[in-house]
């Protein structure tokens, strides 16, 4: 017997009691609402006419009134509501339901018929005033037949009235004995449901759960990685057929693990003598960090041990490393850098060597990640050829200084025709030779200002600065270079967080990238300078100008040492004022950056640390 043959017939009781059940409450329903329309239908009718007709009689009634005390209108009042009067007599007439209930209309139809007359009697034309007074009112102050006959008529009308609402109750309580009679046999029937529905569900999980039970426990087993799992059928239905089919894929899923074990041991063993084969250092880690693989130079130098079973704790990369390996597991971001401020430094036995990592992410042929691998390129090398070189620039700076300031002394002193008269050529050469010597003088100075940042010899003076009045004062100071071109100064509202800077250093780059726009920015350009809160908790600074703009292929150098772009005429600069602003930026903690399209203008972005304390040390220790 089919699995599904077997549901229908277990479930087919409850259907049919369910039906039942269902049929039994829509009578019930229908009794109820047959019984509520019936009172709607007679009864309510009855009063609602018996409510009418006597505000129609004391409408009538105060017709009389009117008439006696002599106001217009009262014969038109009389007629009028004579008229609804009749109409509601007519739809009681016609809705008689209830025993003794056609004697009280009888009794109101002479009573009405006898009103009837008596009013057209009081306002008969030929009615005298003391006539109607006295069919009112009698002369020894007693009702006359007009009023006795009124309230004849209202309370026939009562009783009519409260007959029917009698009735209304008597249904209105039947109505909720049959309610309360159904409400009971629904009760039992659900009862008697859910305990069907109890045992219904306790033959479906002896013949459906138990088996599908087992399924997911070996299922559970076989994700694992257990293959051995086999699981028996106690039926040939459908269940049986799904637990047979999962047994072979089972035995399907062991044999192609033992085949494919060697295949991955080798692939393995081929990925690991791979990354030995390479000089740096080389790790592979999963997705949680923790590292999988790792060559010889990797062990030396970070001290790591591949975690064959990926129970240990993460790896705990240097503080250099975290974010651009968080970067790389959760974004799949890579980190390509040659930059040396990105360097790590460890202490190889008594060596102390540098490196330059690199993090790349390792993602599955459908664009998952699976870890990320760390590559650290020794630059050691490199690192002590740079520390030379700017110790040769110091050097040499330090040595070219004295004997520039003897020429340049000489210069001025032959300009100043101090030591005799000079022709017009010999003028023309010595101002050749001064604008040479002071822009010889400018590159030594930068020189030793750069070689001062990188070996963290000019340290810095931080306290809190507002940068608003900080790009007010740049502004000021480099007024003369700014002629012609409109400079705006872009400075929120709302008051900005005290950037950590050094006034004199910060201001030095302000100054720096102010001259830098005013020079390829033409008369008539504009030049704006901004500040605004950045959402990482840092203040960024803005110098935007609308000059000629930088080509993307130099983009990446602008901040490289002697640095010019090939082709510029403009500006007569060293080089070394973009190097410069960098190290000042780097040394206060902060990273600068730029963005230009040609012909559209560039902008030079600064992202400094707020204020957060009373150090007066740079945040990074004034070091690059």
């Amino acid at each position: 017997m089919s699995l599904r043959y077997r549901l229908w017939l277990s479930f087919a009781p409850l259907v049919l009691l369910l039906t039942a059940l269902g049929g039994g409450f829509i009578y019930s329903l229908g009794v109820v609402g047959n019984r509520i329309e019936a009172i709607l239908r007679e009864n309510y009718r009855s009063v609602d006419a018996m409510t009418g007709l006597n505000e129609a009689a004391e409408r009538i009634d105060s017709s009389f009134q009117y008439a006696l005390a002599g106001r217009p209108g009262a014969r038109a009042q009389y007629d009028e509501n004579w008229v609804a009067f009749r109409n509601h007599y007519e739809i009681e007439r016609n809705n008689i339901t209830e025993p003794g209930e056609q004697e009280m209309v009888d009794r109101l139809t002479v009573l009405a018929e006898r009103y009837r007359a008596l009013g057209d009697r009081f306002f008969g034309p030929a009615r005298a005033p003391a006539d109607r007074t006295a069919d009112y009112f009698l002369p020894d102050g007693h009702p006359g037949p007009l009023l006795v006959t009124f309230r004849q008529i209202k309370q026939v009308t009562g009783d009519i009235r409260r007959l029917n609402q009698d009735s209304m109750e008597a249904a209105s309580h039947h109505a909720r004995e049959a309610a309360g009679v159904a409400r009971w046999w629904t009760s039992l029937g659900l009862l008697a449901a859910l305990g069907a529905t109890a045992l219904l569900a306790w033959r479906t999980g002896r013949v459906i759960l138990r088996p599908v039970e087992d399924l997911t426990r070996s299922a559970r087993a076989v994700g694992d990685g257990r293959f051995d799992q086999m699981v028996t059928a106690h039926t040939q239905d459908e269940i049986g057929e799904l637990v047979s089919a999962f047994n072979r894929m089972t035995a399907q899923l062991r044999d192609l693990r033992q085949s494919h074990a060697a295949r991955l041991l080798r692939a393995q063993q081929a990925s690991q003598a791979a990354i030995d084969a390479f000089p740096d250092a080389v790790l592979v880690v999963d997705r949680d960090g923790r590292v999988e693989m790792a060559n010889p130079a990797a062990r030396r130098v970070l001290g790591v041990v591949p975690d064959g079973d990926r129970t240990g704790p993460a790896w705990q990369p240097p503080d250099k490393l975290r974010g651009p390996l968080r970067d790389a597991l959760q974004s799949q971001q890579a980190f390509l850098t040659q930059s040396f401020d990105q360097a790590v430094t460890y202490r190889t036995g008594d060596e102390e060597r540098t490196y330059i990592p690199q993090v790349l992410p390792v993602r599955d042929p459908y664009g998952g990640t699976l870890g990320a691998a760390v590559v650290l390129n020794d630059v050691t090398r490199f690192r002590l050829l740079d520390e030379f070189k700017s110790d040769l620039v110091a050097t040499a700076g330090h040595e070219l200084k004295t004997p520039l300031a003897g020429l340049r002394l000489a210069v001025h002193l032959l300009l100043e025709e101090t030591v005799g008269p000079l022709t017009n050529k010999q003028t023309e050469l010595l101002i050749d030779a001064r604008d040479n010597t002071e822009r010889l003088v400018r590159i030594v100075d930068h020189l030793l200002a750069l070689a001062r940042l990188e070996h963290g010899r000019d340290q810095l003076a931080v306290r809190p600065e507002d940068a608003g009045q900080l790009l007010r004062d740049a502004a000021d100071r480099v007024q003369s270079v700014l002629t012609g071109r409109r400079v705006v100064i872009d400075v929120p509202p709302d008051p900005l967080p005290a950037v950590a800077a050094d006034s004199q250093r910060l201001g030095q780059v302000l100054d720096n990238l102010l001259v830098n726009a005013a020079t390829y920015t033409d008369p008539g350009g504009q030049i704006t300078l901004s500040a605004r809160a950045a959402p990482n908790g840092r203040l960024e600074l803005d110098v935007r100008d609308s000059g000629v703009g930088i080509p993307p292929q130099y983009l990446p150098h602008v901040f490289d040492k002697f640095f010019r772009i090939p082709g510029q005429t403009r500006g007569q600069g060293t080089g070394l004022g973009l190097a410069i602003v960098r190290e000042i930026v780097t040394a206060h903690g902060g990273d600068v950056a730029c963005e230009s399209e040609p012909g559209k203008g560039t902008v030079f972005r600064l992202s400094l640390p707020v204020w957060a304390g009373t150090k007066t040390e740079p945040p990074t220790g004034g070091t690059s």
